[in-house]
């Protein structure tokens, strides 16, 4: 049996294979993984082993790691069996992510504190290593729940706060985005505010209840409601605070910017957010579902095994079923699996659930009649009859099983003991226990892995500024020799950096598009023409002109869908461009720093080369500001809204155009079609326009920002650092308490470095 070892690393995004002992080759797929995170390769692994051994079907596999990454090599070694292998696991577990991120979080916390240099660097560092640094202590993690109508959508969110705070209305009347922050300090009650369309602070209420909701939600002045209080499903943790929202339905016809705010979670594959998709379990089929689930199936398609753990299907309603009237509970649940992959979505994690009875069992104060008597019925439903567990037909974990059994057993709302396995049995712990999982499974390793990388670059910082001042310690010879390039290298700067040769080459030569920027808009108009080609399918035949009515509103609403996906597509665009530019001008940059130092007898000297690497080492933000972006997308977080869009209002579809008909016994769908297909294409090809428009603008805008560095902060920057060095090289006391200084410095670093990879390494 071939021994495979795999040494996995989620913090480091480092993993280790040995194959009998021995690295895999250079060239096979298998070395590819190992600066890759696992769930990017897991499901491939099996088909490479067998490719490599030619066919040979047995492996033992030996895991270190953690038990969530183990958890998945065994989802794909099961799968590997069904298919005819012969698969042995076994698992060396590691200190798990939330325990080193209290670590490192300390870490961080002492040594900002401790450390004014440390600081400092971080201060000056540039702007990734701070948006590192915030996101590895930001303890916020979202899930979103989305649903079309009558999916029971607001009671499971309620089933998890422990009370009926949100409307159990029509969700077509949701006008609102809410964000709900489980804050236990608050107690029982929600402190809840709302805001306008501007991200104003219209109203706060310090106990939000229902009727406060209620009222808020019918008032079309509210976009956003923001409310914090104890989310009684999920326990307390300290290093992470969960961010449940409430999406306005997909069509919502209150606010259609709305529809593009709640397509663009589903999305968003850089933050990779929880997604739960309610269903209804009685009523499949809308063609809202179908729009959200074509959007779903796509995203799941992209960015590995995460990209598919971020959706969990929750299939409300179970209670509805009863066996006694001959309704088999699995026969559902395969109905629902046949209907989402018939909308492309393959092995979905499904997870039946009683809403209905977790909201009545976890609320607070007085059951009104009607819902004792729900409880008692529902109750007698789920503990009598087998096959209404519905955590059987979950596809979980054992950590995950363990998780909700104990989470039933130890609700704090549960005042009868009795009735913690009804709990169990609606479904809804398992749904919070995997909530639990992909936490400590994703956001851990990612916060972890981004503290990482904001440490390092500001150690890289620190050390770069002292190995700079401890190499002054050179005989009086190479001082001599440094203060002459010293000298010119000054020359060479004003030579190169005041005559407008160099700037006005690289203005007219610019930068094209990104060839993958390019790529991704003809992927979406490709996708975009597919799918009116597919519309125009339907406009076929004579029809009565109620007939040709509906069809058009059916168009229009998928037409209206697909423009808002093509935007956050674009808006997507726009962002990967920026980082794709910004990355050639950071190279541009480098290049234009060597050319400062031309190759001479002084760069032997290593305080030569420490100069060259602090000052290529000089923070480059080229970020474009607010006031230089025409529009940007809503930041629901903060409440930052534009007032200002670079794509057109989107027109289409008025039920009008149909009006022409009504006097006529039939329409002819061809005509209708070719009369609307003009619109319909010009109107994309303008969004596409627009959008190129938009990229080559803020490239222009970023070339702008780098030659204004180059002018400005890079001219200031390097001759600080030259003035300095050459004062140490001519004060001798000044040098020599320098270059101590510098060595404790470099001391206290490399204590912090090796205190950094002790939390992070196995």
């Amino acid at each position: 049996m071939n021994h495979i070892a795999i040494t996995h690393n989620p913090f480091l995004v480092e993993t280790e294979f040995l194959i009998n002992g021995h690295s895999p080759s250079e060239s096979s797929n298998i070395t590819a993984y190992g600066a890759k995170r696992l769930q990017l390769w897991v499901e491939q692994i099996f088909d490479d082993l067998q490719a490599l051994f030619n066919g040979s079907n047995d492996f033992f596999i030996e895991f270190t790691g953690v038990e969530s990454d183990f958890n998945d090599i065994k989802e794909a070694a099961n799968n590997a069996i069904q298919n005819g292998m012969c698969v042995e696991l076994k698992f060396n577990p590691v200190a798990p992510a939330e325990e080193r991120l209290e670590k490192i979080k300390t870490l961080m916390e002492q040594v900002s504190n401790e450390s004014p240099k440390f600081a400092d660097y971080l201060a000056n560092s540039d702007l990734k290593a701070k948006q590192d640094f915030e996101d590895a202590l930001n303890n916020d993690f979202d899930a979103y729940v989305v649903a079309t109508m009558s999916s029971g959508k607001s009671t499971f969110i309620n089933a998890m706060l422990g009370q009926g705070l949100l409307p159990a209305a029509n969700e077509a009347t949701t006008a609102t985005i809410a964000h709900i922050f489980d804050d236990k300090s608050i107690g029982d009650v929600f402190y809840g505010e709302r805001f306008d369309s501007n991200g104003n602070l219209i109203e706060h209420d310090d106990a939000v209840d229902l009727a406060t909701m209620k009222v808020w939600n019918d008032d079309c002045e509210t976009k956003t409601i923001r409310l914090k209080g104890n989310i009684r499903a999920i326990k307390e943790n300290n290093n992470v605070r969960l961010v449940l929202t409430d999406t306005p339905g997909p069509n919502n016809s209150q606010d259609p910017e709305h529809q593009r705010t709640t397509l663009g979670f589903i999305q968003d594959s850089k933050r990779n957010p929880l997604i739960i998709y309610v269903l209804n379990a009685t009523q499949l089929g809308t063609n809202d579902d179908a729009q959200l689930l074509r959007l779903v199936a796509d995203t799941m398609g992209k960015g590995g095994k995460q990209s598919k753990d971020r959706f969990l299907f929750v299939v409300n309603k179970m209670d509805m079923f009863d066996p006694e009237r001959g309704e088999n509970i699995e026969e559902a649940l395969n109905r629902v699996k046949s209907y989402l992959e018939e909308n492309g979505i393959h092995a979905p994690n499904i997870f039946p659930v009683s809403a209905r009875m977790a909201y009545l069992l976890r609320k607070q104060g007085e059951l009104t009649r009607a819902e004792r008597n729900d409880k008692t019925n529902i109750a007698d439903l789920l503990l009598e009859e087998p096959s209404m567990a519905f955590p059987q037909y979950m596809s979980v974990s054992i950590s995950v099983m363990s998780t909700m059994q104990e989470k039933a057993q130890h609700d704090e709302a549960l005042q009868d003991k009795t009735m913690w396995r009804a709990l169990l049995n609606s479904g809804l712990p398992g749904v919070e226990a995997v909530i639990d999982e992909y936490i400590n499974k994703y956001s851990f390793p990612m916060r972890l892995n981004r503290a990482h990388l904001a440490m390092t670059a500001v150690i890289e910082r620190g050390m770069q500024e002292a190995e700079l001042i401890k190499q002054l310690e050179i005989d009086e010879q190479a001082l001599s020799m440094l203060q002459s390039e010293i000298r010119s290298l000054k020359a060479r700067r004003d030579q190169g950096f005041n005559t407008r040769a160099y700037k006005e080459q690289l203005k007219q030569e610019g930068r094209d598009l990104p060839m993958d920027v390019h790529n991704a808009l003809n992927d979406i108009e490709i996708d975009v023409y597919a799918r009116i080609g597919e519309l125009g399918d339907l406009f076929i035949g004579d029809v009565s002109s109620r007939e040709a009515e509906s069809k058009i509103d059916v168009a229009s609403k998928d037409i209206k869908f697909l423009f808002n996906r093509s935007i956050n597509e674009y808006e997507k665009a726009f962002m990967s461009s920026q980082e794709i530019i910004k990355r050639e001008l950071h190279q541009e940059y480098q290049n234009h720093v060597a050319q400062l130092f031309p190759e001479s007898r002084t760069l032997e000297l290593p305080v030569f080369q420490s100069l060259k690497k602090s000052i290529s080492a000089f923070s480059l933000n080229l970020e474009l500001k607010s006031d230089e972006v025409q529009t940007k997308r809503v930041v629901v977080d903060s409440y930052e809204t534009s007032t200002s869009t670079w794509y057109k209002p989107w027109t289409w579809g008025d039920t009008e155009t149909v009006n022409v008909y009504d006097d006529k016994e039939y329409v002819d769908l061809q005509e209708l079609w070719k009369e609307r297909i003009t619109v319909i294409r010009k109107q994309f090809a303008s969004l596409k326009g627009d959008a190129v428009q938009r990229i080559r603008e803020d490239k222009d805008k970023l070339i702008d920002n780098y030659l204004a560095f180059l002018e400005s902060e890079f001219s200031i920057k390097f001759t600080a650092v030259l003035a300095d060095i050459e004062q140490k090289v001519e004060n001798q006391t000044q040098r020599e308490n320098a270059i101590a200084q510098a060595k404790s410095d470099i001391d206290e670093i490399c204590a912090i470095k090796q205190e950094l990879e002790v939390i992070l390494q196995f």
